[in-house]
């Protein structure tokens, strides 16, 4: 593979939560015929537990951070020719992960405008997901302000996510990462 990609096999998404990241990723990978994993099942699943959130409120997010690293580079370590991951939210938190990322795949920020982000949070019937900026009352903005440094430090890509479906995001994906 050449072009965009710079020959890398693992495509990885980041974002803020409900930016797309699974969706976009399973479509991309549908589209394209790679594998994908999931950062936050990766963890639950190593965790033994349903999900990020439960990791969280289990065991705490310093805990979660440090699953979430490890699980980072075994996906990085273990994926095939073609793989596209999504990664969880906060994963460029670690400056660890984000140089794995940014040595071992092609990252593509889906950067979303927060009333969008809020729109999807709300119509998500399976968003329980716990709070991690406690005290604040939009927790979008407080991570926006946190994470969009760190996105647009380890992006290769920026994608404007607006309200494109997600078939067009992976249509326009794949053509990148083919280059």
């Amino acid at each position: 593979m050449s072009g965009a990609g710079n020959g890398r096999r693992v495509l990885a998404l980041v974002g803020l939560r409900c930016s797309g990241k699974t969706t976009v990723g399973r479509a991309l990978a549908e589209l394209s015929g790679a594998a994908f994993r999931d950062l936050d099942e990766e963890v639950a699943s190593r965790a033994g537990l349903g999900s990020a959130g439960e990791v969280i409120e289990e065991l705490g997010l310093d805990r979660f951070r440090e699953l979430e690293s490890a699980a980072l580079a075994r996906v990085l370590e273990t994926a095939g020719d073609r793989t596209v991951l999504a990664t969880g939210g906060g994963a460029v938190e670690s400056a660890g992960s984000v140089e794995r990322l940014r040595q071992d795949a092609f990252v593509v920020w889906l950067r979303a405008p927060l009333g969008v982000l809020r729109q999807r949070m709300g119509d998500d019937p399976t968003s329980a997901r716990p709070r991690i900026t406690p005290g604040d009352e939009d927790e979008f903005i407080s991570l926006d302000r946190r994470r969009g440094p760190l996105y647009e430090a380890a992006a290769d890509v920026v994608l404007d996510v607006g309200d494109r479906a997600p078939g067009d995001l992976a249509a326009a994906l794949d053509g990148i990462w083919r280059g």
